[in-house]
């Protein structure tokens, strides 16, 4: 399995060519459809998303990892998290991994948007699809890349 440090400079190397991807269609002439909802702000969106997904919410919560460290006193927000799951067994599961780092991501954040007063419909679709796709991608990324290293190690 790749460390930590390896995980974070493969999901940018990821972000780099991903985020060049997206620019590169928003300039074609004629785009697909849903080519027409990009534009600079999602594109942002998204690697912010991206980029905090890759230091905080790695599918490695489940352990005493760098992004479980990460979110210092407020890592017990994820303790549950880090009970139910078992290392390398739901938490990265290409489908199950990221749906629970969302779900459990959500019943942290929506609470506290609600607390603030801050109604949920007030949100974007755009905000909200940018972010979700730049969070499961960086969790992906990390997934694959620990099954690819894992079959490179077995095949050797």
């Amino acid at each position: 399995m790749p460390g930590g440090k390896m995980h974070e400079m493969i999901n940018v190397a990821v972000l780099m060519v991903t985020i060049s991807g997206l620019i590169y269609f928003t300039t074609l002439k004629e785009p697909a459809e849903f080519i027409n909802y990009l534009n600079a702000y999602t594109i942002l969106i998204f690697a912010a998303a991206y980029v905090f997904a890759t230091f905080f919410l790695s599918p490695d919560l489940d352990i005493d990892s760098k992004p479980y460290k990460r979110w210092g006193i407020l890592r017990v927000l994820w303790w549950p998290y880090k009970v139910i799951f078992k290392h390398r067994g739901f938490s990265h599961n290409p489908i199950l991994g990221p749906l629970s780092i969302l779900i459990n991501l959500a019943l942290i954040v929506v609470p506290l948007l609600l607390l603030a007063g801050f109604g949920m419909q007030n949100l974007p679709a755009g905000f909200i699809i940018a972010t979700i796709a730049g969070i499961v991608l960086s969790i992906e990324v990390h997934i694959i890349s620990d099954a690819f290293i894992s079959k490179m190690k077995s095949a050797f």
